[in-house]
């Protein structure tokens, strides 16, 4: 009777095991545990359960029973029951599942219950293992052997006895419906609250008892296997990353398939100086494989016009947001997700122009991507904020990682789309040019002044000094100022020389944010010329000099001031003015461009100047250029003998103008060469090095031309202390 009883239960259980096995179509699901706390060697621990099913079966359970196997404790259980809002087992619709395929073409709607309760643990042991089983998949599954017939099995593991633990859980959705022909990235996040370190792996679909948590490994049909759950093309192309558990695919056929993954958990001990595995969970998932995707996914990446603040240009009808001055991120929003590990991170996914249609920098990309590794936003960063009134427009391109953005579904966004951001509410930068003065005969300095009130000053990086040379229509750049409290330049490429030759045109330009903000007026030096061209070398009689200058255009002159100033020991004397003017009751001349002087000097060496002071800012003074008045001096020193031919062609003989008895002179002995014109053309050092000569070169050690040059040397006798003058006339043959 027992024999016949125990056969009867057993064929019952049979019929009610394969009538459940036609009915519930298990989907996938995870469980995770979480620590609590001990009472003596009891550890209490809360577990969380996932479970996912196929609508077109029954309703699963509102409770669920948990094993916890150990080999060193006898087996315990506990009751999960369904979180509330409860649904009495019928579940809602998995989130994501959608996204990418409608859910007719998927084929199946996947509902998710979630379940919670506690447990407590006997004591310490390294093979804890809480388990749950039930039956039984869904008959539609392709990549496994009989999936109705198959049970469904998912477990986490513990080890305490290194200490307590709370698991790894999966933050990311285990089913989702992707079509074929295109690559796939999906991400199977977890977290890990107690920070170890977690690494993620592709293991067996398994089913079993949960009782005995002794699971096994179901058969894969042909052509597929565990690590190669899915037809992909190339085939066997799928890949896990270990380190951040993205799976990356490419479907190549209609399909539904389940997989496993596993994130095992490790924790270094600081006894052993060792890492030791403490836990791990597992998840199982069913997915779908469509033939198409929805067209919203065709279309790619797409910026969500619905989305607060974006709208259609009127004009050429570009997608356009506005921004505020020195902004310096821009957000977009779109209508399917992002895939997260399409985008390359240095910013090259996109191209920024501004309103010139120069390129403004992108630092980064910061995407809001959520626990499926997805994101509907994207923040980027700017190396620099925007700073021009305008429309700039951003450009989507191929980034370093060799694609444009990609949406979850793996549609990309087209190479060149544009979205356009109206900038309003720049600065207008305040800076005017407002001086050239030629300092100390030798250079061109630049004045500019600067309303620093008028623009934003952290975005300051440089002035840049533009000049016109005579004869030219183009400023080209001689010199940048890096600070910005530093408003003046001066030119060394214009040397002594030049500064007798021609006026020179300047303006100034500021960088800010990379933009030019724009040159300022120009102002040309102030050119002072003899009329007939030649250095006057005048007997001490009354002798006049004619002088013209150019209009000075900095400013409206209302008075040019000439004056003379002497050159003792080598050193010029403090300026003084003449005083044989047309007006002598008023040292100040009229803005005339000619002017005749009438000079009664001493014997020496004088150099006339002119210079103009701003009459509403009367810091700024502009000085011409110097010309040199020698006056001669008595006759030549006895000891001195100064040739009146050189010819420096590199034989060695008369190559150097080399003057006897020159260091009979040691205060001073300094000659200065003079061309036809009266320009000065090279000048020694206050001691004439015969060892060192002049051989035919101007200052920069050019060779002069074949010709007549004037000279002047001034000498020191240290005996007497007087100073001598010699000039007279040098001629160069075979100079070049």
């Amino acid at each position: 009777m027992k024999t016949l009883f125990r056969t009867l239960f057993t064929a019952l259980a049979l019929v009610f095991f394969v009538q459940n096995a036609s009915a519930s179509h298990n989907a996938g699901g995870d469980l995770h545990y979480e620590y609590v706390s001990s009472t003596g060697n009891s550890h209490k621990y809360k577990i969380y359960m996932r479970l996912y099913r196929d609508n077109n079966g029954i309703t699963l359970p509102t409770s669920a029973t948990i094993y916890a196997c150990s080999a060193n404790y006898a087996t315990v259980s506990t009751t999960l029951t369904e979180t509330t809002p409860s649904t009495s087992g019928s579940g809602v619709v998995a989130p994501t599942l959608f996204d990418c395929v409608s859910s007719s073409n998927a084929g199946v709607t996947i509902h998710v219950v979630t379940y919670e309760g506690e447990i407590t643990l006997p004591g310490n042991a390294p093979d804890w293992t809480f388990s749950f089983s039930t039956c039984c998949r869904n008959p539609a599954v392709d990549n496994i052997v009989n999936p109705s017939s198959q049970g469904f099995y998912i477990e986490a593991k513990l080890n305490n006895q290194i200490g307590q633990n709370t698991s790894p859980e999966f933050v990311s959705e285990p089913v989702r419906a992707f079509c074929t022909g295109r690559t796939f990235n999906w991400k199977q996040s977890a977290v890990e609250p107690d920070g170890d370190s977690i690494f993620y792996r592709i293991t067996h679909v398994k089913a079993g008892a949960s009782n005995n948590c002794t699971p096994t490994n179901i058969a894969y049909a042909t052509g597929w296997t565990y690590d190669q759950p899915i037809t992909t093309s190339p085939a066997n192309s799928l890949f896990m990353n270990p380190s951040t558990g993205l799976i990356t695919f490419k479907p190549s056929a209609v399909e539904i398939d389940v997989m496993a993954v596993t994130v095992d958990e490790y924790r270094y001990d600081s006894v052993l100086y060792v890492w030791r595995k403490i836990g791990e969970v597992n998840r199982d998932m069913q997915i779908a494989i469509a033939s198409a995707c929805t067209p919203n996914a065709q279309a790619g990446v797409q910026l969500d016009y619905q989305a607060p603040g974006i709208y259609q240009d009127p004009v050429n009808g570009l997608p356009t947001v506005d921004y505020n001055c020195l902004d310096s991120t821009v957000t977009l929003k779109f209508k399917v997700k992002l895939d997260c590990s399409s985008i390359s991170p240095d910013g090259t996914d996109f191209r920024l122009t501004k309103p010139d249609g120069q390129p403004l920098a992108i630092e980064s990309f910061t995407a809001n991507c959520d626990n499926n590794y997805e994101a509907t936003q994207m923040t980027i960063k700017l190396y620099k904020p925007l700073s021009k009134n305008g429309k700039y427009f951003l450009y989507s391109k191929v980034g370093n990682d060799g694609n444009t953005l990609l949406n979850k579904c793996g549609f990309p966004m087209n190479e060149f789309d544009t979205i356009q951001l109206n900038v309003t509410g720049c600065f207008n930068a305040i800076y005017e040019m407002e001086n050239v003065t030629i300092e100390e005969d030798q250079n061109p300095v630049v004045e500019w002044s600067a309303d620093t009130s008028s623009y934003p000053d952290y975005l300051f990086q440089e002035w840049q000094i533009f000049r016109k040379d005579p004869g030219q229509t183009q400023y080209q750049q001689v010199g940048t100022v890096f600070n910005q409290y530093k408003y003046d330049f001066k030119d060394n490429q214009i040397g002594f020389i030049k500064v007798d030759q021609d006026s020179y045109e300047y303006r100034v330009d500021m960088k800010l944010n990379d933009d030019m903000q724009g040159a300022t007026n120009s102002i040309g030096s102030v050119l002072l010329e003899r009329s007939n061209g030649m250095v006057p070398i005048i007997d001490p009689d009354t002798i006049p000099v004619d002088l013209i200058w150019n209009q000075y255009n900095g400013w409206a002159v209302d008075s040019y001031t000439v004056f003379l100033q002497e050159k003792i020991g080598g050193t010029w004397m403090g300026e003084w003015i003449h005083d044989h003017v047309a007006s002598p009751q008023n040292p100040v001349l009229a803005p005339d461009t000619t002017y005749r002087m009438f000079l009664e000097l001493a014997p020496g060496e004088y150099r006339v100047c002119i210079r103009t002071t701003d009459p509403v800012d009367t810091q700024y003074t502009a000085y011409s250029n110097c010309l040199p008045i020698i006056i001669n001096t008595p006759p030549y020193p006895d000891t001195v003998v100064v040739p009146n031919f050189i010819t420096p062609n590199g034989d060695n003989v008369n190559d150097g103008f080399i003057i006897q008895n020159i260091d009979d002179y040691k205060d001073l002995s300094q000659l200065t060469i003079y061309n036809r014109w009266g320009d000065r053309v090279w000048q020694s050092e206050y001691l004439y090095d015969n060892a060192n000569p002049w051989r035919g070169t101007n200052q920069n050690g050019t060779k002069l031309a074949d010709g007549v040059y004037m000279y002047t040397l001034e000498l020191v006798n240290a005996s007497d202390d007087y100073e001598y003058s010699v000039n007279g006339t040098v001629t160069i043959l075979d100079a070049q």
